[in-house]
């Protein structure tokens, strides 16, 4: 099966066909890339010759690495294969590995072989149980076989990622997503924990996007700001949903997937749609949804923020300077807590003499100085 690319190094007009040939192949004839593109800004990545990527140290350190570490998401994948079954939609590409006879080096797919590895190395130790249709699935995969050799075959290789990974398809982009899950969950009465395990995500991300979606919902049916909302404010959303102190201030109820108070939702919307048309949006970025962390909590940095005549900026220097305040005044209230304490243990209870009313009544005046401080510090 033929696959026509046109190279932008070539003089125009020219173009390299790259054949290949469809084959069912064996996944423990499949050889991992230890060399993989995607490992060479991790840490421990260590590059290995091609002569030893067959050798079974070589193998299980790539499997290891691409199961430890949480970017290349190996284990929503195997659930979601769990789910789904192993669904070829497109062939594994592979290449013919020289150093060991009928084993196949994986140019692309590189993570689902890894899941189906992992699934089948967990069956094998005891640690998931797949049913005899399942270790048949997963055991034996389409595969397309890259024909080529020498360096036209390293060049095909390299060709091929770059067109998966640069110039080909792309993910879907946030918002699509979520609307996804919003119709599997409301539509399909599919719960969180199903969709995350369907779409190779973890269930708290799952919901998060639900909820993200809905938020900007509510900004969508709002009679003030409708007009203003748009598709992108969608990943604003998805960061104000997963902040307890921002969602709870601008009136977010979880629960009821909804915001409660109308007005707190419209400084929001506010933030990061103006009304005015020369006015610019103060909240633009993920990053700027959750540096309102340190002005929330404080009524005067709110009281800049929703300026019309101030920055966030502005409002966060204000923010961060009162939280400085209320630190420093926290060390002062312990310190006196502390000479109270010592003072009070010097008192020999035993020595005390009857109280008169001025004593038991300076007593009263304290403790109930006391409770109140506490009562403001539980409430703040």
């Amino acid at each position: 099966m033929p696959i026509h690319i046109r190279c932008r190094d070539k003089p125009l007009g020219r173009t390299e066909v790259f054949l290949f040939a469809a084959k069912d192949i064996n996944v423990a004839n499949l050889l991992l890339d230890p060399n993989n593109y995607r490992f060479l800004d991790n840490p421990s990545y260590k590059k290995k010759l091609r002569g030893k990527y067959h050798l079974p140290q070589v193998q299980v350190a790539t499997l290891r690495l691409l199961e430890q570490d949480k970017r290349y998401q190996l284990t929503e994948m195997k659930k979601s294969i769990l789910s789904n079954g192993y669904v070829p939609m497109e062939r594994i590409i592979v290449a013919p590995y020289e150093h060991k006879r009928d084993h196949c080096l994986v140019v692309e797919g590189n993570r689902r072989v890894a899941a189906l590895k992992s699934l089948l190395q967990e069956h094998n130790e005891g640690v998931t149980e797949l049913t005899p249709t399942q270790v048949a699935s997963f055991g034996r995969i389409p595969c397309a076989v890259l024909q080529a050799e020498g360096n036209d075959l390293v060049h095909a290789q390299r060709v091929i990622m770059g067109i998966r990974h640069i110039a080909g398809p792309r993910e879907w982009g946030a918002y699509q997503q979520a609307q996804l899950i919003v119709e599997l969950h409301d539509l399909e009465n599919q719960d969180f924990q199903s969709i995350a395990d369907h779409l190779g995500i973890s269930t708290i991300e799952a919901g998060r996007r639900y909820r993200a979606m809905r938020a900007l919902k509510e900004m969508e049916t709002d009679e003030h700001y409708a007009d203003q909302a748009t598709f992108d404010h969608y990943r604003l959303f998805h960061e104000l949903v997963s902040l307890p102190g921002v969602r709870a201030y601008f009136g977010w109820d979880d629960d009821a997937l909804k915001f409660r108070d109308k007005e707190s939702a419209r400084e929001f919307f506010e933030l990061i749609a103006p009304h005015a048309e020369e006015q610019s949006p103060k909240v633009r970025t993920y990053a700027d949804v959750r540096r309102l962390k340190l002005v929330v909590p404080h009524p005067k940095a709110v009281a800049v923020l929703l300026d019309p005549e101030r920055t966030l900026t502005d409002a966060i220097e204000v923010g961060e300077a009162l939280a400085r305040e209320r630190a420093h005044q926290g060390e002062e209230i312990a310190e006196v807590m502390n000479e109270i304490s010592r003072a009070l243990s010097k008192i020999d209870v035993l020595a005390v003499k009857k109280l008169d009313k001025n004593d038991i009544k300076s007593i009263d005046d304290i403790i109930a100085r006391l409770v109140q401080l506490k009562r403001i510090g539980e409430s703040a």
